[in-house]
């Protein structure tokens, strides 16, 4: 076995310790396989992790990992490794079914101490930890001018129609995992969630708004409106929108419906990072029964409380003008 395979094998053993711990809910210990102090740092965030899981229904009933290896470089007893981590799991809290995550990036680096391989640093990319990350368009003129537009009515509404949330969830579902190839991937320009969520309530029949600039449309990368791609300009458009387009009110949990959208802040900045669309919600009012499908990181039929957010809100699509 090459020092590569070595490498590999030990970032493997080191997930899958991780996989025992959440699924068992006893506390990790990671000093076999890893070393130095920021190892040290994270074997205390994930314990607090593991703590969370015990006490929200997080830890797995069950569980399968895969983890695809895109970089492993090996020179002078050091190594580094950039992987995506894939799983199908069942929680505590959702018995009845599979929520399913797709390529979550991680960096590792490791260091050989005699004939072992060690890890001293994990970093990786989940929603929380990009919160910081804002969208391209977070400071575009002209959107203050948007707001005051729509809500005074001042665009001509022929008629308004119904939301169709099965074609909705349906699209969530096809595509939650995988990207529409009509559609550019913002996963690196801030992420694709809102994309994602746009994509959904077009699919479920709202119009675009071509209103240049302020409305709600996307034709390609360099022809498209910031609501479309962006986690705050998307909910004052649709929250303030009186013209065509998705009409959306903001609501409690117990009135949140399939295909609706929820967005999260993570920073506590009065600036929210994270758009879902909900894709079950058996018992309403009931937050530990949401289930949602996303983007960057892909997830679905995921329970909302895994992400532990700082503010929350629930967004109702009433319909939409034509």
């Amino acid at each position: 076995m090459g020092e590569s395979e070595r490498v590999v094998e030990r970032v493997r053993e080191y997930f899958d310790n991780r996989y025992r711990a959440l699924g068992s809910g006893q506390e990790v210990y990671f000093g076999g396989l890893c070393s130095g102090d920021a190892m040290g740092a994270e074997e205390k965030r994930f314990s607090a992790e593991i703590e969370r899981a015990k006490a929200v229904g997080l830890c797995y009933r069950d569980w399968e990992f895969s983890l695809d290896f895109f970089r492993v470089w090996v020179s002078c007893g050091r190594a580094w490794v950039g992987l995506k981590e894939n799983h199908r799991v069942v929680f505590q809290i959702t018995p009845d079914t599979v929520s399913v995550m797709k390529g979550m990036l991680h960096t590792l680096t490791l260091k050989k101490t005699g004939t072992k391989w060690y890890i001293t640093y994990h970093e990786y990319r989940d929603e929380m930890s990009v919160a910081s990350v804002r969208q391209r368009f977070s400071k575009e003129p002209g959107f203050h001018w948007l707001c005051s537009s729509f809500s005074k009515g001042n665009l001509p509404v022929l008629g308004f129609g119904r939301y169709d949330r099965d074609a909705a969830v349906q699209y969530a579902h096809r595509w939650a995992l995988d990207r529409n190839p009509r559609y550019y991937d913002f996963e690196n320009l801030g992420g694709d969630c809102t994309n994602f969520c746009s994509q959904v309530l077009y699919a479920g029949g709202c119009p675009m708004n071509n209103t240049k600039e302020v409305g709600w449309y996307y034709y390609s990368l360099n022809n498209r409106a910031p609501s479309w791609t962006g986690v705050e300009f998307f909910y004052r458009f649709v929250t303030g929108n009186r013209g065509t387009g998705p009409r959306v009110r903001e609501v409690t949990p117990s009135e949140i419906e399939l295909g609706d959208v929820i967005q999260l802040d993570f920073s506590h900045d009065a600036a929210f990072n994270h758009c879902l669309i909900v894709v079950a919600n058996p018992e309403p009012g009931n937050i530990n029964r949401i289930l949602i499908a996303c983007h960057t990181v892909d997830r679905d039929n995921y329970p909302l409380v895994y992400y532990n957010w700082r503010s929350i809100r629930y967004l109702h699509i009433t319909g939409y003008g034509r």
